[in-house]
């Protein structure tokens, strides 16, 4: 486990020219592969033909009823400042998707839906949360590897990251013990209040790893006897479902309040449009939380970015209910790419590649692959230079020895990058074995 680090490449922004700038941004990093896409862009403006598998975005277009929708809207002027928590019409709509992925919470203690608050994306929904609990110093446990923006936002409130590493042989997955084990840690650490937070993703990014109905309770279960210990008496999970319809092989997407309902009251749930419909740039989110917290995430928003684009949120309620048939053409397609992905990067017995089950990346093992001293920044830069592929490096998602590949794209570009990486690392083992 590594409390808070994960590196600045903009230095000290409290010192010298940079003095008049806030403290709360020493040690958060900018985009560490700003360099790499604007690499990718220069070559394809002089004509070259790079593969590009960085893509964080489905390649499908939004949902028919969605466009029509906006129309409608627009035509009724409905184009005015809605409400800080979002139009009552899709509060609702959320409220009741999310009450079908938590059947027993829906059942016992359903959410209300003045617990709804719909935001800028899922992204803002996150951070309105961790402006929200954290306090400065207060730790907040992430699950390595992990979406790089999670540690830089807990940064920003204030808060202390503190990865905790899971491993490739269990499939990047959080073990209850590995958990205990991490509160534990950070009880001793903070005098006994343990960890503020607790950020869970599956199917995450960038791993494309998800979890089963078991595996939730498991970790439900260790925070229940932590918190019953005092180890974790004021622990939150903040549960990051993003990707909840892109699962792959018949398994069912599992919401963390299905299988904790008991955690209802420190359980934060984020979803949103962008993946699930494809609708990425139309920003629509949402958390779901008990009330006194999401009032209190109303307030931040209110005085940040207020309401949400007003026809953006019509055109989610429209597809909000189109019927799952409408997706799984889109569904079927990320899993034939996954299959067309591992088929071909297991030409080299040395990249490591732990199955996906939804999203869609592959996380990919370079590490035998690396030269001296290099992480996965510098194996993505050599890979773009003398392949010309653009994958994403997995250092900021903290995992050096791994990069991200998206299988967001169509399967010829696929297929063709995922041959020149397998030939690229085939070329470089060679290189080492006559050299050795």
């Amino acid at each position: 486990m590594k409390a808070g680090s994960s590196g600045n490449p903009t230095a000290n922004l409290s010192g010298g020219a940079s003095a008049f700038l806030a403290k709360r941004l020493n040690g958060v990093s900018e985009s560490a592969t700003l360099k790499l896409n604007a690499m990718v862009q220069s070559m394809k403006a002089q004509g070259i033909d790079v593969v590009n598998l960085t893509a964080g975005e489905p390649d499908f277009n939004v949902p028919d009823a969605a466009k029509e929708a906006i129309q409608k809207a627009l035509a009724e002027n409905k184009s005015k400042y809605t409400p800080v928590l979002g139009i009552p019409e899709l509060r609702q709509a959320v409220l009741e998707k999310t009450h079908k992925q938590q059947p027993e919470i829906g059942a016992k203690n359903p959410w209300k839906v003045d617990e709804v608050l719909v935001t800028n994306g899922g992204k803002q929904a996150l951070y309105n949360a961790f402006m929200a609990l954290l306090n400065p110093g207060e730790e907040v446990l992430i699950p390595s590897p992990f979406w790089l923006s999670y540690p830089e936002m807990v940064k920003l409130a204030e808060g202390k990251p503190v990865t905790v590493d899971t491993r490739y042989e269990e499939g990047f997955k959080l073990k209850p013990e590995t958990l205990r084990a991490a509160i534990r840690d950070s009880a001793s650490r903070t005098g006994g209040a343990g960890p503020k937070v607790l950020v869970l993703n599956g199917p995450g990014n960038p791993t494309g790893v998800g979890y089963s109905l078991d595996e939730l309770r498991a970790l439900g279960k260790v925070i229940l006897e932590m918190r019953d210990s005092g180890h974790a008496k004021n622990l939150w999970v903040i549960s990051d479902e993003i990707y909840d319809r892109i699962v792959f092989d018949g398994k069912p997407f599992v919401s963390f309040g299905a299988a904790c309902p008991e955690l209802r009251d420190q359980l934060i749930t984020v979803n949103g449009m962008s993946k699930s419909a494809a609708m990425t740039g139309w920003r629509i989110g949402w958390s779901i939380a008990r009330k006194e917290l999401t009032q209190a995430m109303m307030t931040i928003q209110g005085q940040s970015t207020s309401g949400i684009n007003s026809l953006a949120q019509w055109a989610s309620l429209a597809a909000l209910k189109l019927p799952e048939s409408v997706f799984e053409h889109q569904v079927k397609s990320f899993q034939k790419r996954r299959d067309l992905t591992l088929e071909i990067l297991g030409k080299a017995d040395k990249i490591k590649v732990v199955r996906p089950t939804g999203a869609f990346y592959a996380f990919v093992g370079i590490g035998s692959f690396l030269n001296d001293g290099e992480d996965s920044m510098g194996f993505a830069e050599r890979l773009l230079q003398e392949a010309k592929v653009a994958v994403v490096p997995g250092t900021p998602f903290g995992a050096p020895e791994f990069c991200r590949l998206s299988y967001a794209t169509d399967e010829a570009s696929l297929a063709k990058g995922c041959e020149r990486l397998v030939e690229f690392c085939l070329k470089q083992g060679a290189k080492r074995s006559s050299n050795s």
